[in-house]
């Protein structure tokens, strides 16, 4: 992972407010981004979170919190443009 280049998380998601930190991987895809990200709330692992052509999934398939995981997933995206 790219601690170096970690990020804070802040982000209101259905009325519950999310704080943490977003570490990229050192592995970079064709268009220079990041290919996952790990994501802390606060000082927990939540998910290793990548983007396919599906949208925004956790790295190891559990989806349980799908909606978290496409709020954080575009808050990245904001980060990135």
């Amino acid at each position: 992972m790219d601690t170096e280049n970690s990020f804070p998380l802040s982000l209101d998601f259905e009325g519950k407010h999310y704080a943490g930190t977003i570490t990229p991987s050192e592995e970079k895809g064709s268009n220079g981004v990041p290919v996952y990200f790990r994501v802390t709330l606060g000082d927990t692992l939540f998910a290793y979170i990548c983007c396919s052509d599906n949208g925004w999934m956790d790295r190891d398939g559990n989806n349980d919190h799908k909606g978290l995981i496409n709020a954080v997933g575009t808050y990245i995206a904001d980060y990135y443009e």
